[in-house]
């Protein structure tokens, strides 16, 4: 799974072993669960894994017939 940091790119959580490179780190499930308990302060978010959560779906067109 991966996650960034918005504020710090270079950001090292000692706790859990997390050591961002790039403002990226790539993490297993486990860990994962543990950076979705960090303060938004940090600006800490998971990617990927399809639409964002905070954009709207789109709306789907229908086919003219």
């Amino acid at each position: 799974m991966k996650f960034v940091s918005q504020h710090y790119p270079g950001l090292i959580v000692r706790d859990i072993g997390v050591r961002f490179s790039d403002g990226v780190a790539d993490v297993d499930p486990k860990t994962a669960a543990e950076l979705r308990k960090l303060p938004t302060e940090l600006g800490v978010r998971e990617v990927g894994g399809g639409a964002a959560r905070d954009e709207p779906a789109k709306p789907r067109r229908g086919r003219a017939e």
